[in-house]
């Protein structure tokens, strides 16, 4: 597979896992049945990458909000869905994704919000997740692999 070709399979990853936990926030539909919706999509993605989002992220939405909130100007129930799901994507893969570069992952985490979200509502995805970045840092919580 080409390097374009990869990234644009692991971007509709990320769709996907957005599409997917944007549902979930609305009703809990079991695993399979996202499953099942999931394989239904036409455009190509890698499947690999969707089901390492997804296992890993329902399993800690709790400790991802927990990242993220310090670092909003707002109480997280205000927070729109769809920007929510994107922070999940974005805090998971900060924390947990070690073989993605930081300036990857706020640039997808930017274009998901650019293609789904609201307005500018890239500009808060791009400074709340470079703030819990630099938060990372500071801490030297170290980068997990999941």
């Amino acid at each position: 597979m080409t390097e374009s070709r990869h990234r644009r399979a692991r971007h509709g990853a990320r769709q996907r896992a957005l599409q997917a936990l944007y549902l979930h926030q609305f009703d809990d539909p079991v695993l399979e049945e996202l499953d099942a919706w999931i394989s239904e999509q036409s455009p190509e993605f890698d499947r690999n990458y969707f089901d390492r989002l997804m296992h890993g992220i329902r399993g800690r939405q709790t400790e991802l909000d927990a990242l993220c909130t310090p670092c909003l100007d707002r109480p997280l129930s205000q927070i729109d869905p769809v920007e929510h799901a994107i922070l999940w994507i974005g805090c998971f893969e900060l924390r947990y994704m070690l073989e993605l570069d930081i300036p990857v992952i706020l640039n997808e985490a930017v274009e998901l919000a650019r293609e789904f979200g609201a307005g500018e509502s890239y500009r808060y995805i791009n400074g709340v997740l470079d703030r819990v970045a630099r938060t990372l840092v500071e801490r030297s919580v170290s980068r997990e692999r999941v």
